[in-house]
């Protein structure tokens, strides 16, 4: 169980084998710090940018404006 530091409830962390960004401090901070269920509303979001931009996953600035989209969902530092 984590305190999950998007929504501050305690639930389980989110699906470290689903969280994208391999490599990317991102990543980690989003598996050791998210819920499954803020996580879940994520992905839920992350159709909605990918549809909404366009976004091409062969493109290097879509592929990091897509990193920036789930930095801010989750409040987190957009550099990280």
């Amino acid at each position: 169980m984590i305190r999950c530091s998007r929504c501050s409830r305690e639930g389980e962390p989110a699906p470290a084998a689903r969280v994208a960004f391999l490599g990317s401090p991102l990543k980690e901070r989003v598996a050791q710090e998210m819920c499954a269920e803020c996580w879940k509303a994520w992905e839920e979001m992350e159709i909605k940018v990918i549809n909404e931009y366009r976004l091409n996953f062969m493109d290097p600035e879509h592929r990091a404006q897509l990193k920036r989209a789930c930095a801010d969902f989750f409040q987190l530092n957009p550099t990280t």
